[in-house]
């Protein structure tokens, strides 16, 4: 039988908020934009791509410049710089190598989809998952449950969905869904807010046993 386990990415697997401001900073740098420093721009990088095109960069969409733009350098940027300072949370690869002897493993993430397979790639644990669905996968991203039905289908569930992730949106996704959820309490948000997850997890060494315990 085979399960899905869906991963979300940043603030779940690892903590990429730094490497996403420095992208901004040399992004912002090469329009010519006012310099600023890079914690005005940490809280506008994990709320979504079109909210970081938009925020960080309000002042060149603003003045009539498009987004399309924005998108296409902030990403290539980012790309090249995919993992300078990013790496995978303490206990995260041990724990992703006894997951994936347990059911399918696939990224479920709102980063676009190339980016966040070669931020995978980077970090050393690509090879371990068998599906990447990114932000601009489907037309429809987290929270809407349509992610973890294309996951599902790219890996061939026959057996239990599980969705792990630090925010309110996996807990929703997952739950939309029918998946048993799981709140990792190490990621970017204190608490996953009005949404109650089926179980928490305090560290990623956490995830094996809590897993093997729900998949038989």
């Amino acid at each position: 039988m085979s399960h899905l386990i869906a991963l979300d990415l940043d603030g779940t697997l690892e903590d990429s908020r730094d490497d996403m401001v420095a992208a901004v900073l040399r992004v912002r740098a090469g329009f010519g934009l006012s310099e600023q420093p890079g914690e005005t721009w940490r809280p506008h990088v994990n709320a979504g791509m079109d909210h970081l095109y938009r925020q960080c960069f309000a002042d060149y969409v603003g003045a009539g410049g498009a987004v399309d733009d924005v998108r296409a350098a902030y990403e290539a940027d980012y790309l090249a710089h995919i993992a300078d300072t990013t790496r995978l949370y303490p206990g995260m690869g041990d724990a992703l190598v006894e997951l994936a002897a347990l059911g399918s493993l696939a990224c479920v993430t709102n980063k676009p989809e190339r980016l966040s397979a070669a931020l995978l790639a980077a970090l050393g644990v690509g090879r371990l998952f068998s599906a990447v669905i990114g932000g601009d996968t489907l037309p429809e991203s987290k929270p809407s449950p349509r992610v973890l039905a294309e996951a599902s289908r790219r890996v061939g569930r026959t057996g239990t969905a599980l969705m792990i992730g630090d925010s309110a949106a996996d807990v929703k996704c997952g739950r939309a869904f029918g998946a048993t959820t799981i709140w990792c309490a190490w990621g970017y948000a204190a608490d996953p807010g009005a949404e109650t997850p089926d179980h928490r997890a305090a560290t990623p060494l956490e995830l094996p046993r809590l897993v093997r315990s729900l998949v038989g």
